[in-house]
């Protein structure tokens, strides 16, 4: 992987961006003000899984400069394209 670096940095933000997305809802939820480290154990508990291969998929086969030429982004793109068939089949 060419773009590792980028990748690792850009999943860092997106990491951070959906913990807060998840703690705001879990406090609105639950009526209090949950902590980062609450919201982000369940995140990690319940979502890091998905959320981490939708993530690699956006920014393998839609971002990264180095997408092109890359076996990882052909690889990420291949296993949506098989997803999708299973999906519509």
């Amino acid at each position: 992987c060419n773009g590792f670096h980028e990748l690792l940095d850009w999943q860092i933000i997106q990491y951070r961006e959906s913990v807060n997305e998840h703690r705001a809802d879990l406090s609105k939820a639950e009526g209090r003000c949950v902590s980062w480290q609450e919201a982000e154990k369940d995140f990690t508990a319940h979502d890091l899984g998905v959320m981490s291969e939708k993530w690699r998929v956006e920014y393998c086969g839609l971002l990264c400069e180095h997408r092109s030429n890359c076996f990882m982004a052909a690889r990420f793109m291949a296993g949506r394209e098989t997803e999708r068939i299973r999906v519509a089949g």
